[in-house]
Protein backbone atom coordinates (compact mmCIF):
# COMPACT_ATOMS: atom_id res chain seq x y z
CA UNK A 1 0.00 0.00 0.00
CA UNK A 2 1.44 3.53 -1.23
CA UNK A 3 1.87 5.58 1.94
CA UNK A 4 0.46 9.30 1.72
CA UNK A 5 2.81 12.08 1.86
CA UNK A 6 3.18 13.97 4.81
CA UNK A 7 2.01 17.45 4.12
CA UNK A 8 4.30 20.11 5.46
CA UNK A 9 2.09 22.47 7.98
CA UNK A 10 0.56 25.56 6.67
CA UNK A 11 1.44 28.85 8.07
CA UNK A 12 -1.31 29.08 10.59
CA UNK A 13 -0.73 25.55 11.91
CA UNK A 14 3.35 26.27 11.86
CA UNK A 15 2.58 29.36 13.85
CA UNK A 16 0.17 27.87 16.39
CA UNK A 17 2.98 25.43 17.26
CA UNK A 18 5.26 27.57 17.82
CA UNK A 19 3.17 29.48 20.54
CA UNK A 20 2.43 26.70 21.94
CA UNK A 21 6.06 25.27 22.58
CA UNK A 22 7.19 28.60 23.44
CA UNK A 23 4.54 28.84 26.40
CA UNK A 24 5.73 25.01 27.49
CA UNK A 25 9.15 26.60 27.44
CA UNK A 26 8.46 29.41 29.38
CA UNK A 27 5.87 27.47 31.96
CA UNK A 28 8.74 24.82 32.51
CA UNK A 29 11.46 27.64 32.73
CA UNK A 30 9.45 29.53 35.54
CA UNK A 31 8.57 26.36 37.26
CA UNK A 32 12.89 25.40 37.33
CA UNK A 33 12.98 29.14 38.70
CA UNK A 34 9.92 28.67 41.13
CA UNK A 35 11.80 25.74 42.33
CA UNK A 36 15.29 27.15 42.62
CA UNK A 37 14.46 30.49 44.31
CA UNK A 38 14.58 31.08 47.83
CA UNK A 39 11.01 30.95 50.40
CA UNK A 40 9.49 34.64 50.43
CA UNK A 41 8.83 36.16 53.97
CA UNK A 42 4.85 35.90 53.35
CA UNK A 43 4.65 32.14 53.22
CA UNK A 44 6.94 31.44 56.28
CA UNK A 45 5.40 29.78 59.38
CA UNK A 46 4.79 32.82 61.27
CA UNK A 47 7.20 33.51 64.34
CA UNK A 48 9.29 30.72 63.39
CA UNK A 49 13.22 31.13 62.82
CA UNK A 50 14.32 29.81 59.23
CA UNK A 51 17.55 28.66 58.32
CA UNK A 52 19.41 29.15 55.51
CA UNK A 53 22.50 26.28 54.76
CA UNK A 54 25.54 25.66 53.00
CA UNK A 55 24.49 22.20 52.76
CA UNK A 56 20.91 23.07 51.29
CA UNK A 57 22.28 25.55 48.61
CA UNK A 58 20.42 28.31 49.95
CA UNK A 59 23.23 30.31 51.21
CA UNK A 60 26.83 30.32 48.91
CA UNK A 61 29.76 28.82 50.26
CA UNK A 62 31.36 32.43 50.61
CA UNK A 63 28.43 33.77 52.98
CA UNK A 64 27.52 32.99 56.61
CA UNK A 65 24.55 30.63 57.02
CA UNK A 66 22.19 32.16 59.38
CA UNK A 67 18.90 32.07 60.76
CA UNK A 68 15.49 34.74 59.75
CA UNK A 69 12.56 35.40 61.96
CA UNK A 70 10.25 36.83 60.38
CA UNK A 71 6.72 38.55 61.98
CA UNK A 72 2.99 36.95 61.40
CA UNK A 73 2.05 40.05 59.98
CA UNK A 74 4.97 40.39 57.44
CA UNK A 75 3.63 42.18 54.42
CA UNK A 76 5.79 42.49 51.13
CA UNK A 77 4.98 45.49 49.99
CA UNK A 78 6.09 46.83 53.59
CA UNK A 79 9.75 47.65 54.68
CA UNK A 80 11.40 46.64 57.57
CA UNK A 81 13.99 46.79 60.26
CA UNK A 82 16.43 44.03 60.72
CA UNK A 83 18.24 43.06 64.34
CA UNK A 84 21.36 41.12 63.50
CA UNK A 85 23.17 39.17 66.04
CA UNK A 86 26.66 37.92 66.20
CA UNK A 87 27.50 35.16 68.65
CA UNK A 88 30.67 34.65 70.60
CA UNK A 89 34.15 33.32 69.31
CA UNK A 90 33.25 29.92 69.57
CA UNK A 91 32.39 28.06 66.59
CA UNK A 92 29.14 27.57 65.25
CA UNK A 93 28.62 24.67 62.42
CA UNK A 94 25.15 25.29 61.83
CA UNK A 95 23.02 28.18 62.15
CA UNK A 96 20.41 26.50 64.85
CA UNK A 97 22.85 26.98 67.31
CA UNK A 98 23.33 30.36 66.90
CA UNK A 99 19.58 30.61 67.16
CA UNK A 100 19.02 31.47 70.41
CA UNK A 101 20.54 34.29 71.98
CA UNK A 102 19.54 37.61 73.75
CA UNK A 103 17.02 39.11 70.84
CA UNK A 104 15.49 36.02 69.58
CA UNK A 105 15.13 34.68 73.33
CA UNK A 106 12.70 37.35 73.41
CA UNK A 107 10.39 37.11 70.40
CA UNK A 108 7.72 34.79 71.77
CA UNK A 109 5.17 33.33 69.60
CA UNK A 110 5.28 36.32 67.73
CA UNK A 111 3.52 38.37 70.43
CA UNK A 112 5.16 42.44 70.89
CA UNK A 113 6.97 41.81 74.10
CA UNK A 114 8.36 44.68 76.00
CA UNK A 115 11.51 42.65 76.35
CA UNK A 116 11.69 42.53 72.74
CA UNK A 117 11.90 46.17 72.51
CA UNK A 118 8.50 47.13 71.51
CA UNK A 119 6.10 49.67 73.29
CA UNK A 120 2.55 49.92 74.10
CA UNK A 121 2.66 53.31 73.85
CA UNK A 122 3.90 52.78 70.22
CA UNK A 123 2.69 50.38 68.59
CA UNK A 124 3.51 50.90 65.04
CA UNK A 125 6.60 52.31 65.98
CA UNK A 126 8.50 49.84 63.87
CA UNK A 127 5.98 49.24 60.51
CA UNK A 128 4.49 45.62 61.87
CA UNK A 129 7.36 44.37 63.49
CA UNK A 130 11.41 43.74 63.03
CA UNK A 131 13.33 40.75 61.31
CA UNK A 132 15.70 39.33 63.46
CA UNK A 133 19.07 37.37 61.59
CA UNK A 134 21.09 35.39 63.87
CA UNK A 135 24.37 33.90 61.77
CA UNK A 136 26.53 31.53 61.98
CA UNK A 137 30.05 30.87 61.46
CA UNK A 138 33.03 28.67 62.57
CA UNK A 139 36.24 30.18 63.49
CA UNK A 140 37.58 32.75 65.75
CA UNK A 141 37.04 36.42 63.85
CA UNK A 142 34.25 37.85 62.34
CA UNK A 143 34.44 38.49 58.11
CA UNK A 144 33.38 41.85 57.12
CA UNK A 145 33.05 41.11 53.54
CA UNK A 146 31.04 37.61 54.35
CA UNK A 147 28.58 39.82 56.33
CA UNK A 148 28.16 42.22 53.26
CA UNK A 149 27.35 39.45 51.64
CA UNK A 150 24.94 38.11 54.09
CA UNK A 151 23.49 41.56 54.16
CA UNK A 152 22.49 41.28 51.05
CA UNK A 153 21.41 37.87 50.77
CA UNK A 154 19.09 38.74 53.61
CA UNK A 155 17.63 41.93 51.07
CA UNK A 156 17.02 39.12 48.45
CA UNK A 157 15.21 37.80 50.72
CA UNK A 158 12.85 40.16 52.78
CA UNK A 159 11.96 43.60 52.02
CA UNK A 160 14.58 45.79 54.62
CA UNK A 161 14.52 49.81 55.41
CA UNK A 162 18.31 50.54 54.42
CA UNK A 163 18.62 53.09 57.24
CA UNK A 164 17.60 50.62 59.96
CA UNK A 165 20.16 48.12 59.94
CA UNK A 166 20.78 47.52 63.52
CA UNK A 167 23.89 45.25 64.69
CA UNK A 168 24.28 43.87 68.68
CA UNK A 169 26.33 40.97 69.63
CA UNK A 170 28.26 39.15 72.68
CA UNK A 171 32.13 38.78 72.98
CA UNK A 172 33.65 38.42 69.63
CA UNK A 173 30.35 39.48 68.06
CA UNK A 174 30.58 42.69 70.10
CA UNK A 175 33.62 43.23 68.45
CA UNK A 176 32.05 42.36 65.51
CA UNK A 177 29.45 45.35 65.89
CA UNK A 178 31.90 47.25 65.89
CA UNK A 179 33.76 46.46 62.94
CA UNK A 180 31.08 46.42 61.01
CA UNK A 181 30.21 50.38 62.45
CA UNK A 182 33.79 51.09 61.48
CA UNK A 183 34.09 49.41 58.11
CA UNK A 184 30.58 48.22 56.55
CA UNK A 185 28.56 51.38 58.04
CA UNK A 186 29.26 53.74 55.53
CA UNK A 187 28.24 51.31 52.84
CA UNK A 188 25.38 49.77 54.54
CA UNK A 189 23.75 52.78 56.71
CA UNK A 190 24.44 50.87 60.05
CA UNK A 191 21.92 52.78 62.06
CA UNK A 192 23.15 51.76 65.46
CA UNK A 193 25.15 49.47 67.22
CA UNK A 194 24.98 47.36 70.93
CA UNK A 195 28.18 45.58 71.55
CA UNK A 196 27.90 43.25 74.68
CA UNK A 197 30.91 42.42 76.44
CA UNK A 198 32.72 42.96 73.48
CA UNK A 199 36.44 41.10 73.14
CA UNK A 200 39.85 42.47 71.82
CA UNK A 201 38.93 45.55 71.06
CA UNK A 202 42.09 46.95 70.73
CA UNK A 203 41.91 45.91 66.75
CA UNK A 204 39.39 47.75 65.85
CA UNK A 205 40.31 50.04 62.91
CA UNK A 206 40.02 53.97 63.98
CA UNK A 207 39.94 57.08 63.09
CA UNK A 208 41.51 60.23 64.33
CA UNK A 209 39.27 62.68 62.91
CA UNK A 210 35.44 62.47 62.07
CA UNK A 211 36.03 62.10 58.13
CA UNK A 212 38.55 58.99 59.14
CA UNK A 213 36.98 57.59 62.20
CA UNK A 214 33.82 55.44 60.31
CA UNK A 215 31.70 55.08 63.20
CA UNK A 216 30.72 58.23 64.26
CA UNK A 217 27.55 58.11 61.99
CA UNK A 218 25.94 55.27 64.00
CA UNK A 219 25.52 56.14 67.60
CA UNK A 220 26.62 53.08 70.47
CA UNK A 221 25.52 51.82 73.74
CA UNK A 222 28.13 49.60 75.23
CA UNK A 223 27.66 46.70 77.70
CA UNK A 224 30.29 45.52 79.67
CA UNK A 225 30.76 43.66 83.04
CA UNK A 226 33.50 45.65 84.97
CA UNK A 227 35.31 42.71 86.68
CA UNK A 228 35.24 40.36 82.69
CA UNK A 229 38.43 38.62 82.74
CA UNK A 230 37.93 37.56 79.62
CA UNK A 231 37.15 40.95 77.51
CA UNK A 232 39.14 43.65 79.01
CA UNK A 233 36.66 47.17 79.51
CA UNK A 234 39.74 49.10 79.62
CA UNK A 235 39.80 47.81 75.55
CA UNK A 236 36.41 48.71 74.23
CA UNK A 237 36.30 52.04 76.69
CA UNK A 238 39.22 53.13 74.35
CA UNK A 239 37.77 52.33 71.16
CA UNK A 240 34.45 54.30 72.38
CA UNK A 241 37.07 57.32 73.43
CA UNK A 242 37.92 57.18 70.00
CA UNK A 243 34.36 57.52 68.83
CA UNK A 244 33.46 59.78 71.13
CA UNK A 245 36.62 62.13 70.05
CA UNK A 246 35.25 62.02 66.54
CA UNK A 247 32.21 63.57 67.31
CA UNK A 248 29.80 60.24 67.57
CA UNK A 249 27.07 59.49 69.95
CA UNK A 250 27.83 56.86 72.70
CA UNK A 251 26.15 55.32 76.15
CA UNK A 252 27.72 52.85 78.46
CA UNK A 253 26.17 50.30 80.75
CA UNK A 254 27.74 48.46 83.26
CA UNK A 255 26.35 45.05 83.85
CA UNK A 256 25.98 44.08 87.39
CA UNK A 257 28.44 41.08 88.37
CA UNK A 258 31.71 39.54 87.65
CA UNK A 259 32.87 37.74 85.00
CA UNK A 260 32.11 36.97 81.02
CA UNK A 261 28.35 37.75 81.28
CA UNK A 262 26.03 38.00 78.55
CA UNK A 263 22.62 37.32 79.40
CA UNK A 264 22.09 40.92 82.01
CA UNK A 265 20.78 39.93 85.56
CA UNK A 266 17.86 40.29 86.81
CA UNK A 267 18.61 44.22 88.53
CA UNK A 268 19.42 44.96 84.92
CA UNK A 269 17.04 42.78 82.52
CA UNK A 270 14.46 44.99 82.03
CA UNK A 271 16.99 47.99 81.62
CA UNK A 272 18.05 45.86 78.71
CA UNK A 273 14.82 46.32 76.78
CA UNK A 274 15.29 49.96 77.17
CA UNK A 275 18.19 49.65 75.24
CA UNK A 276 16.43 47.51 72.52
CA UNK A 277 13.81 50.74 72.23
CA UNK A 278 16.95 53.26 72.36
CA UNK A 279 18.71 51.21 69.28
CA UNK A 280 15.72 50.19 67.16
CA UNK A 281 14.48 53.91 67.95
CA UNK A 282 17.46 55.12 65.75
CA UNK A 283 17.45 55.67 62.04
CA UNK A 284 20.97 56.48 59.69
CA UNK A 285 21.46 59.71 58.40
CA UNK A 286 19.25 61.57 61.38
CA UNK A 287 19.98 62.92 64.29
CA UNK A 288 19.98 60.72 67.14
CA UNK A 289 17.45 59.70 69.14
CA UNK A 290 18.64 60.66 72.70
CA UNK A 291 17.53 59.22 75.66
CA UNK A 292 14.66 61.45 78.24
CA UNK A 293 13.85 59.88 81.19
CA UNK A 294 11.44 61.28 83.23
CA UNK A 295 12.24 60.43 87.10
CA UNK A 296 8.74 60.20 89.02
CA UNK A 297 6.72 61.38 86.10
CA UNK A 298 5.49 60.31 82.49
CA UNK A 299 5.83 61.45 78.76
CA UNK A 300 1.78 61.69 78.09
CA UNK A 301 2.42 63.48 73.85
CA UNK A 302 4.92 63.82 71.47
CA UNK A 303 4.11 66.66 70.34
CA UNK A 304 6.42 67.67 67.38
CA UNK A 305 9.53 66.49 66.12
CA UNK A 306 10.61 63.62 64.12
CA UNK A 307 10.73 59.84 64.77
CA UNK A 308 9.49 60.81 68.43
CA UNK A 309 9.55 57.11 70.43
CA UNK A 310 7.77 56.96 73.75
CA UNK A 311 8.86 54.13 75.63
CA UNK A 312 6.81 51.22 77.33
CA UNK A 313 6.58 52.28 80.57
CA UNK A 314 5.88 56.14 79.68
CA UNK A 315 8.43 57.01 82.02
CA UNK A 316 11.34 57.52 78.76
CA UNK A 317 11.37 58.13 75.23
CA UNK A 318 13.98 58.88 72.32
CA UNK A 319 13.80 61.83 70.63
CA UNK A 320 15.72 64.34 68.14
CA UNK A 321 17.20 67.55 69.17
CA UNK A 322 14.62 70.24 69.61
CA UNK A 323 11.70 67.74 69.93
CA UNK A 324 8.51 68.94 71.97
CA UNK A 325 7.10 66.60 74.01
CA UNK A 326 4.18 67.10 76.81
CA UNK A 327 5.48 65.51 80.44
CA UNK A 328 3.07 65.18 83.98
CA UNK A 329 4.20 64.39 87.01
CA UNK A 330 1.88 63.48 90.36
CA UNK A 331 0.31 65.86 92.70
CA UNK A 332 2.23 64.58 95.72
CA UNK A 333 5.26 62.43 96.59
CA UNK A 334 5.74 61.11 100.26
CA UNK A 335 3.29 63.59 101.79
CA UNK A 336 4.74 66.72 99.71
CA UNK A 337 3.42 68.84 96.81
CA UNK A 338 4.92 69.52 93.66
CA UNK A 339 6.55 72.49 93.15
CA UNK A 340 8.34 72.32 89.72
CA UNK A 341 10.61 70.56 87.26
CA UNK A 342 14.14 70.80 86.95
CA UNK A 343 16.77 69.19 84.58
CA UNK A 344 20.24 70.22 83.26
CA UNK A 345 19.08 69.99 79.34
CA UNK A 346 16.27 71.20 77.77
CA UNK A 347 13.74 73.91 78.32
CA UNK A 348 10.47 74.48 80.25
CA UNK A 349 7.39 76.39 78.86
CA UNK A 350 6.65 76.94 81.79
CA UNK A 351 8.26 74.71 84.83
CA UNK A 352 5.90 75.49 87.24
CA UNK A 353 3.54 73.59 85.62
CA UNK A 354 3.02 69.93 87.22
CA UNK A 355 1.82 69.15 83.18
CA UNK A 356 4.76 70.85 81.49
CA UNK A 357 5.89 71.14 77.32
CA UNK A 358 8.92 70.28 77.13
CA UNK A 359 12.07 70.75 74.39
CA UNK A 360 14.50 67.98 74.32
CA UNK A 361 18.00 69.03 74.10
CA UNK A 362 21.29 67.42 71.61
CA UNK A 363 21.71 65.33 74.98
CA UNK A 364 20.78 62.51 77.34
CA UNK A 365 18.35 64.03 79.72
CA UNK A 366 16.87 63.07 82.83
CA UNK A 367 14.15 65.17 84.31
CA UNK A 368 12.98 65.72 87.64
CA UNK A 369 9.64 66.77 89.47
CA UNK A 370 10.95 68.78 92.34
CA UNK A 371 8.40 68.29 95.79
CA UNK A 372 8.77 70.17 98.89
CA UNK A 373 11.30 72.10 100.13
CA UNK A 374 13.29 69.87 102.23
CA UNK A 375 17.31 70.09 102.42
CA UNK A 376 18.39 67.04 100.75
CA UNK A 377 22.48 65.13 100.83
CA UNK A 378 24.97 64.53 98.36
CA UNK A 379 27.49 62.38 99.39
CA UNK A 380 30.47 61.49 96.87
CA UNK A 381 33.06 58.78 97.61
CA UNK A 382 36.09 58.81 95.78
CA UNK A 383 35.23 62.50 94.15
CA UNK A 384 33.95 65.58 94.72
CA UNK A 385 30.88 67.85 93.52
CA UNK A 386 30.53 71.50 92.99
CA UNK A 387 28.29 72.68 95.11
CA UNK A 388 28.78 70.79 98.10
CA UNK A 389 25.56 70.96 99.07
CA UNK A 390 23.07 71.11 96.82
CA UNK A 391 19.40 71.46 96.95
CA UNK A 392 16.66 69.88 94.53
CA UNK A 393 16.88 71.08 91.09
CA UNK A 394 20.39 72.33 91.14
CA UNK A 395 22.68 70.85 88.27
CA UNK A 396 25.58 69.34 89.73
CA UNK A 397 29.22 68.43 88.90
CA UNK A 398 30.96 65.23 90.00
CA UNK A 399 34.24 64.83 89.50
CA UNK A 400 36.76 61.77 90.81
CA UNK A 401 39.91 62.27 92.50
CA UNK A 402 41.67 59.76 90.51
CA UNK A 403 42.44 60.97 86.23
CA UNK A 404 40.32 58.65 83.98
CA UNK A 405 43.02 56.11 83.99
CA UNK A 406 46.70 55.82 84.93
CA UNK A 407 48.94 54.42 82.22
CA UNK A 408 51.64 53.28 84.09
CA UNK A 409 49.31 51.20 86.34
CA UNK A 410 46.59 50.94 83.86
CA UNK A 411 43.87 51.68 86.50
CA UNK A 412 40.27 52.40 85.64
CA UNK A 413 37.15 53.14 87.26
CA UNK A 414 33.70 53.35 87.22
CA UNK A 415 30.95 55.33 88.95
CA UNK A 416 27.92 53.40 90.49
CA UNK A 417 25.24 54.39 92.31
CA UNK A 418 21.40 52.82 93.33
CA UNK A 419 19.78 55.83 93.58
CA UNK A 420 18.34 55.50 89.85
CA UNK A 421 20.40 58.73 88.41
CA UNK A 422 21.28 58.91 85.18
CA UNK A 423 24.82 58.51 84.17
CA UNK A 424 25.13 58.37 80.09
CA UNK A 425 29.13 57.67 80.42
CA UNK A 426 29.87 56.84 83.97
CA UNK A 427 33.31 55.49 83.09
CA UNK A 428 34.43 59.16 82.77
CA UNK A 429 36.21 61.12 85.57
CA UNK A 430 33.40 64.19 85.77
CA UNK A 431 29.56 63.96 85.15
CA UNK A 432 26.81 66.77 85.95
CA UNK A 433 22.94 65.78 86.97
CA UNK A 434 19.75 67.35 88.20
CA UNK A 435 19.88 66.82 92.09
CA UNK A 436 16.19 65.15 93.15
CA UNK A 437 14.10 65.72 96.33
CA UNK A 438 15.83 63.00 97.74
CA UNK A 439 19.10 61.78 99.26
CA UNK A 440 22.16 60.58 96.58
CA UNK A 441 25.87 59.06 96.77
CA UNK A 442 28.06 58.15 94.41
CA UNK A 443 30.85 55.94 94.59
CA UNK A 444 34.01 55.93 92.43
CA UNK A 445 34.63 52.26 92.17
CA UNK A 446 38.20 51.37 91.11
CA UNK A 447 38.91 48.61 88.27
CA UNK A 448 41.94 46.41 88.87
CA UNK A 449 44.49 46.39 86.52
CA UNK A 450 44.37 43.37 84.59
CA UNK A 451 40.60 44.49 83.47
Amino acid sequence: MKSSPIKPPSFGQALLQAMVDRRLFTFLLLLAFVSAAPLRAENYTPGAQHVFTHASGAVPADTYQYSLWVPKDYKPEHLYPVVFFLHGSTGRDHPKEAMKNMVSDRLVDNKPWTAAGYSGNHPNQFGRGYLHVAPAKPGFSWDMDKFKRLLDHVKRQVNINADRVYVTGFSMGGRGAWEIASIAAPKYRIAAILPIGAYACDVVRRGATPETCETVGTPVWVQHCPLDPVSKISEQIALLQNHLDCGGYGRVTMIPGEGHIDEPSDADRKYFDLRMEWMLSQSHGTPVNTLVQVDGGTILEFVSGERGFIGDTARHGFFEPGSVIRITARETWNGKRFVKWASASGTFADPAARTAVYTTAASDTQIMPLYGTDPVKLAVVGGTAKPTNPQPGDTVTVTAERAESNVGTNRHFCWHTDQQVDIPLPQRRSFMFTMPSRDVTFTARVIPADY
